[in-house]
């Protein structure tokens, strides 16, 4: 259905295109569901090819995200061995070929007896990371978000006797060098985040990269540990607050990076509304898709009721489907001699890299033209209305061109699809037509 806009002259006169969203899952990159695939450093002493020690399943075939949790904890007392480093990268390469971008994270534990497990010395972190770096740096494109500075419990962050302000600005400091800050880094407590920044220590260009992973999400009034129970007032600037200070401090200032982690199941369980509006002030981009079982099942179990696109889709869908951004054309109109184009985000989060949006016209069928807008996609922010606008030739559109809106990732030119019925590769945004 096309919806007519007269205009007098000889411009033909514009019809946008019927835009409706779509509840459609989108395959889009750095935003989703992810597993875990957890590896030893050091190389399995029998030979076994990493294809069989990270076999992915059928259901995590269309997931464009994997964790890869690597446990450097046979190494507490000396460097990385060359034998690990390559392993390392074996392991890279194995995502790398399968296509998957990765939340990567490095531990000395995997049991929750980090303080065992961890060198006893600063210096031998920061020499593990040095080595690391060297070994992940032909690999940076596939990395999103380096979780962790490789110290505590699984690598959360808790648990260490190197969490002080001093060796956590050290550590971040060192991690941020060693990738040459070509990928988001994250700590795991929105005080730690504070801590970090606060810090005369810290490079400015830090604090763009640095995000959140919340492996405790839903666990607890605290979600574990990960806010506090003081009122901002009381615990200070870089004190660990309520989660009703904490979720609207995130919500207003970690918006440019990708957050994310894992769901458990606290008491009671959380309905997918309550949830939905959670994650979206964490503009949580990414979540773990098994765990925790009874917290994710009962979202399956639910059924979205309210009129619209999602309605009669699961709880389960409706969250994993707005995870990260999920842009959508609202409105096409044709003022002034230019077309002004609104786009919504619809996701939790934000897009995080570099993209290029194309006004793409078919002046006659297959024979296509872009014209790059003048507008950052990193800057579509959730839950608002961006309003794009593309001006009009001077000698006007032919008669009988198609308008489309396209979405590409600059650093591949990977297609990022919009949430609208029919949109393809790109969005019909309407037509010239002929008389």
């Amino acid at each position: 259905m096309l919806i007519r806009f007269k205009k007098a002259g000889k411009q033909p006169g514009f019809q946008s295109a019927a835009l409706k969203e779509s509840s459609d899952k989108l395959q889009n990159p750095g935003c989703g569901w992810y597993h875990v695939y957890t590896f030893q450093a050091q190389p399995p002493g029998d030979g076994r090819p990493v294809e069989e020690e990270a076999w992915m399943d059928e259901s995590c075939q269309e997931e464009q995200l994997a964790l890869a949790l690597i446990d450097i904890g046979a190494f507490r007392v000396s460097p990385l061995s060359e034998e690990a480093l390559a392993h390392v990268r074996l392991i890279l390469d194995f995502f790398h070929k399968n296509r998957k971008q990765l939340l990567l994270r490095f531990a000395y534990d995997i049991e929750g007896k980090g303080m065992e497990r961890e060198p006893l010395t600063l210096g031998m972190v920061k020499r593990h990371m040095e080595q690391v770096g060297g070994a992940i740096r032909p690999y940076m494109e596939d990395i999103l978000v380096l979780q962790g500075v490789f110290v505590g419990n699984w690598g959360e962050m808790h648990g260490s006797k190197f969490l002080d302000d001093a060796s956590l600005c050290e550590l971040i400091g060192t991690l941020h060098r060693v990738t040459e800050g070509r990928c988001f880094l994250a700590v795991r407590t929105p005080a730690q985040w504070r801590r970090v920044t606060a810090s005369p220590e810290t490079r400015a260009d830090v604090e763009e990269q640095l995000a959140l992973f919340n492996d405790g999400i839903f666990g607890s009034d605290t979600d574990l540990g990960t806010y506090g129970v003081l009122a901002r007032a009381e615990a200070g600037e870089t004190g660990s607050w309520s989660r009703g200070e904490e979720l609207e401090w995130q919500s207003r200032y970690l918006d440019s990076v990708p957050n994310g982690g894992e769901i458990l199941s606290g008491e009671p369980l959380k309905g997918y509304r309550q949830a939905a509006e959670d994650l979206e002030e964490m503009h949580v981009c990414y979540l773990n898709s098994i765990y925790h079982p009874q917290q994710l099942d009962h979202w399956r179990n639910e059924t979205v009721e309210e009129p619209g696109c999602w309605q009669g889709l699961s709880g389960y869908e409706y969250i994993g489907r707005r995870l990260g951004y999920r842009f959508t054309v609202v409105e096409v109109t044709e003022k002034k001699q230019e077309l002004q184009i609104a786009v919504k985000n619809c996701g939790f989060g934000n897009l995080c890299q570099e993209a290029e949006c194309f006004l793409v016209t078919e002046e006659e069928p297959g024979k296509f033209s872009y014209k790059r807008l003048d507008t950052d996609p990193r800057d579509w922010k959730s839950g608002e209305r961006t309003v794009l606008t593309a001006a009009l030739p001077r000698e006007g559109w032919r008669a009988g061109s198609r308008i489309y809106l396209q979405l590409k990732r600059k650093s591949d030119g990977r297609i990022l699809f919009f949430a609208n019925q029919g949109a393809g590769d790109r969005v019909p945004l309407g037509e010239f037509p002929d008389g």
